[in-house]
């Protein structure tokens, strides 16, 4: 037998009637090749079940017509939506990948030192990409899509849905035996969204590799706030980026109700990303806070929430505002409000004392010892209030004080030595400057710096550590960094009624809050003022009389105001009550 022969011979077995047939109903091809895998895409186009499914659809689609031809229309303009959508996805992918992912791979593989070896996964719906590409629907278009899904999607959807609701069913069922099993199963990573994925048969990259495909990524894909993280154990290098998940536009009193720490040194900020809380530690993290932010930007609502959390803990709160700030304060009586730069000095020289005294007694107590209720000294709108104490110093001071102003020296103090005696800081201002908060090594002091809207400049200045994230428009949106860890938060806001509220302790009477103002500093009176407030019961001249002659138990001037002698209002209580039957003649 010729070789023509075998060949001719092995040809009509290869191409017999019942072969045939069973590579047609299977859906392998007819010419007998291999290499066409079932499920997966091989040389060809199509799948095996893809033209399994063509073949056997096509006498189905004949017997029902010789049936029921009404409902062969339906079928075939079911069809003909179908594949124009798959035509049309393909085409749409087709644009995507030459706009997006080719030239990205382009430029990344000399990047990386790689030819070959290099796969990259852009997904379509990441920022909205793909919409970019389409072009806008016809009316036509419209209608078409819009009968489709009132008349053919439910049709088709009807067999999936009962088929997945039958498997949730079963997994239900036999879920109190599978639970058992979890632990045996390999762990995956959980659903993060859309991303972009790269694969580099490399087992390393340089962190100038890495930067330089990062910026490559950037620009290439114009889709803002990606978080890229990497994995670099093992024969390959895998990089992902994901869309930056946000926290809620907005935080209220829900929020902080639900969230108050037990611990009287953890406050309270906000929700970050995931919705997760956001709290920082006065012991652990730092012992003052600096706020810094352009106008607007809600200071002033993050210094309330710190202070409603140490008023509701019985704490003590001491607010140096010279515009008015926290209204939300007025009448509690754990509030010193002091709005003049006059109380203002007198309460951080007092403030400076007290923080002294606890540090001293601290000397002979164990290491639980604890000195007191906290106190919170929320000072506002720095750059403006330590000129307002030097310029108020440098007119009321006399012969032989110091040049620098005790209050200013006061505050570096107590951002020295605060934080075991429980005194805490919080530094409010527009740009926290070396200069607006005493030096440099006293801004060294806030552990805590919570920014917003903020240039690059006062980034540098403030967070030189940390990487900047984009400032965010939202209101309310504040970027807590703590050494080299930046935290996106979403602080909460409170109406005045809700901070008066929450800043109730559980065992304060609600009396007090109806209480009148008692900013800090209204127990020094100069004699003018004792004797117009009814402190003194006699006329001011008479009051004159009785101090320069020394009669009873005359006071001693605790400071100038404008040049005036200022006494304590208690020693003034106590002269009057001690010469109340002495009778000097006007």
């Amino acid at each position: 037998m010729t070789e023509l022969e075998r060949a001719l011979r092995k040809l009509r077995r290869k191409h017999t009637v019942s072969r045939v047939a069973y590579r047609y109903v299977s859906g392998r091809p007819l010419s007998g090749k291999t290499g066409y895998p079932y499920l997966s895409r091989g040389a060809g186009r199509l799948t095996g079940w893809q033209r399994q499914v063509i073949r056997l659809a096509a006498p189905a689609t004949a017997a029902l017509a010789a049936a029921q031809p009404e409902q062969v229309g339906l079928l075939v303009g079911s069809a003909a939506l179908v594949a124009g959508w798959r035509v049309r996805r393909r085409f749409t992918m087709r644009r995507f990948n030459r706009e997006y992912t080719a030239p990205t791979l382009a430029a990344l593989a000399p990047a990386m030192g790689l030819q070959t070896g290099v796969r990259l996964h852009v997904d379509p719906t990441l920022g909205n990409l793909t919409p970019r590409l389409a072009k806008p629907l016809s009316p036509a278009e419209t209608a078409v899509r819009t009968w489709y899904g009132e008349h053919v999607e439910p049709i088709i959807r009807w067999l999936p849905e009962r088929a997945q609701r039958a498997a949730w069913s079963v997994q239900r069922k036999a879920e109190p035996v599978t639970s058992k099993l979890a632990v045996f199963r390999r762990p995956v990573d959980g659903d993060q969204g859309p991303r972009i994925e790269l694969f580099a048969d490399t087992p390393y990259l340089t962190r100038e590799q890495r930067q330089l495909i990062s910026s490559i990524i950037g620009s290439k894909i114009p889709v803002a706030d990606l978080v890229e993280s990497w994995h670099q154990v093992g024969p390959r290098v895998r990089a992902t980026w994901t869309v930056r998940k946000r926290p809620p536009a907005r935080v209220g009193v829900d929020q902080v109700a639900a969230h108050l720490p037990a611990d009287d040194a953890v406050f309270y900020l906000g929700q970050g990303a995931g919705n997760q809380p956001v709290t920082i530690s006065l012991d652990d993290d730092s012992p003052h806070i600096a706020v810094s932010a352009g106008t607007g930007a809600g200071k002033s609502v993050l210094a309330e929430l710190v202070a409603v959390q140490v008023l509701r803990r019985g704490g003590r709160v001491v607010i140096l505002d010279r515009k008015g700030s926290h209204r939300w304060a007025l009448g509690l009586d754990q509030v010193d409000y002091c709005t003049k730069p006059g109380q203002m000095h007198d309460a951080l020289v007092k403030l400076a004392a007290l923080a002294d005294e606890r540090n001293t007694l601290a000397f002979h107590a164990p290491d639980d010892w604890n000195p007191g209720p906290r106190v919170l000294v929320i000072c506002e709108e720095l750059n403006a209030t330590l000129t307002q104490l030097a310029n108020w110093w440098a007119d009321n001071r006399e012969k032989g004080d110091p040049k620098r102003s005790p209050a200013v020296a006061a505050l570096g103090e107590l951002l020295f030595m605060g934080r075991s005696a429980k005194v805490n800081v919080i530094g409010v201002a527009q740009m926290l400057t070396a200069r607006a908060i005493g030096g440099p090594e006293s801004r060294e002091n806030f552990g805590v710096r919570c920014l917003a809207r903020y240039t690059a400049n006062a980034w540098k200045m403030l967070a030189p550590q940390a990487a900047m994230p984009r400032a965010s428009r939202v209101r309310g949106r504040w970027q807590v960094v703590i050494g080299d860890q930046v935290t996106e938060t979403q602080v909460a806001y409170l109406t005045a009624s809700e901070a008066r509220s929450l800043a109730m302790s559980p065992d304060m009477s609600p009396s007090l809050v109806s209480a009148p103002i008692k900013p800090c500093g209204d127990n020094r009176l100069t004699l003018k003022e004792a004797c117009a407030t009814g402190v003194l019961p006699w006329s001011y001249e008479a009051t004159k009389k009785r101090a320069q002659r020394r009669v009873g138990d005359v006071p001693v001037p605790r400071n100038k105001r404008n040049g005036v002698d200022v006494y304590d209002r208690d020693d003034l209580a106590r002269w009057a009550g001690s010469q109340t039957d002495e009778r000097i003649s006007q």
